[in-house]
C-alpha cells in the first residue's frame, strides 16, 4: 500500500498499558484545537514543530548558541532563549547538544513509515492482545493521515485504538467508528460556559460526537478528568451522569484524577502553567465523585 498522506507526530511510547487492551505502542499526534488548563502535554498543542529546551539536562555549554545558523538562540543567565521569529526548526542546535537538552518536537511521517517503526513491538502485541493506539494532541485533527494509517493496520490485522477529545468534524468521528477497534474519549465538562473557560473551545460538537459514538454500540470508554475546583462540583457530575444515562446506559466511565506530571514541559516551552495551586484530588474526593456518578446506570472505573 502506497502512503500518500503525511502526519505530524511528537512521540511514540512503547510498552503502554493504559491506552487500550493489552500492551500497546502509543503514537502521539501533534496539534490540538483545545487548550485545557491542566494539559499534561503542552508540546502536543501546536500543530507546528517546536524547539524544546529542558533546563535540567542543560550544561550551559553554549554549543547550541554557536551552532545556530540564524542567531535564534542566546544564553540569558542559566536559560537558553529561543527567538521564534528567527528559528527555522533546522535541528542544528540539537545535533551538537551533548546532553539532549534541546531538540525539535514534531516529526513528519507517512502511515507506512509510522507502522514500520511501531511494528518493532509486534511480539508484545501478539502475546498480550495489544496493538497500536493513536493519541494526541488530537488524532482526529489529522483525519486523512489517520484514515490511511488505520486502513494499513487493518490490512495487517493489527488492533488499533483511538484516544480523542472529540473536538472534530463528524466525518472524522464516523471514520474511526468504522476503522478503529477501540475508542476512548474525554468529556471534560458539561456546562458550555465552564467547558469553554477550562478548554478554550465549546463542547456542543463534542457532546454531539459523544452521543453518536455511544449510540453505535461500539462500547467506547468514556474518561472524565477530575480536576479539583474546576469540574468537580455536584451539578457537573450529575449532568455528566444524566448525559451518559440518556445516550449510553451501561457505558464505562473512567475517572482520571488530575495530576501534575506535565508541569515541567511548560518551562521547556517557555510557558507558565495555568493551575500552579491546584492540588491532586484526594481519595475522598475521588470516592465522592464516583458515588455521585454511581447513581446512574453506568459502570464506574476509578
Amino acid at each position: 500500500m502506497k502512503s500518500s498522506a503525511r502526519g505530524r507526530i511528537f512521540k511514540i511510547a512503547r510498552y503502554a498499558i493504559h491506552d487500550g487492551p493489552g500492551i500497546r505502542t502509543t503514537v502521539f499526534m501533534k496539534g490540538c484545537p483545545a487548550r485545557c488548563l491542566w494539559c499534561c502535554s503542552p508540546e502536543s498543542q501546536s500543530f507546528e514543530a517546536q524547539i524544546v529546551w529542558k533546563e535540567g539536562l542543560c550544561s550551559r555549554c553554549g554549543r547550541c548558541v554557536r551552532q545556530c545558523p540564524n542567531g535564534a538562540l542566546s544564553l540569558d543567565g542559566r536559560s537558553v532563549i529561543v527567538e521564534a521569529r528567527r528559528c527555522t526548526i533546522c535541528g542544528e542546535c540539537s545535533s551538537v547538544c551533548p546532553g539532549n537538552a534541546i531538540g525539535i518536537c514534531g516529526q513528519d511521517v507517512t502511515p507506512l513509515e509510522l507502522l514500520e517503526t511501531a511494528s518493532r513491538d509486534l511480539p508484545f502485541w501478539r502475546r498480550s492482545g495489544g496493538g497500536v493506539t493513536v493519541s494526541g494532541g488530537e488524532a482526529l485533527a489529522q483525519p486523512l493521515f489517520l484514515r490511511e494509517f488505520l486502513e494499513l493496520c487493518r490490512s495487517r490485522s493489527i488492533h488499533t485504538a483511538i484516544e480523542t477529545c472529540l473536538c472534530a468534524d463528524r466525518s472524522a468521528v464516523a471514520m474511526i467508528s468504522e476503522l478503529a477497534d477501540f475508542i476512548q474519549f474525554d468529556i471534560k465538562a458539561m456546562s458550555p460556559v465552564l467547558h469553554r473557560r477550562l478548554t478554550s473551545v465549546d463542547n456542543g460538537r463534542i457532546l454531539q460526537n459523544a452521543s453518536f459514538l455511544l449510540k453505535q454500540n461500539l462500547a467506547p470508554l468514556v474518561r472524565f478528568p477530575l480536576v479539583p475546583g474546576c469540574n468537580d462540583d455536584e451539578g457537573e457530575l450529575n449532568a455528566l451522569g444524566e448525559f451518559l444515562a440518556e445516550n449510553g446506559p451501561g457505558s464505562a466511565l473512567e475517572i482520571l484524577p488530575y495530576h501534575r506530571l506535565g508541569v515541567g514541559m511548560y518551562g521547556a516551552l517557555g510557558r507558565e502553567y495555568a493551575l500552579p495551586d491546584t492540588p491532586v484530588p484526594s481519595k475522598a474526593e475521588i470516592d465522592r465523585a464516583a458515588a455521585i456518578l454511581g447513581r446512574y446506570p453506568i459502570n464506574i472505573i476509578s
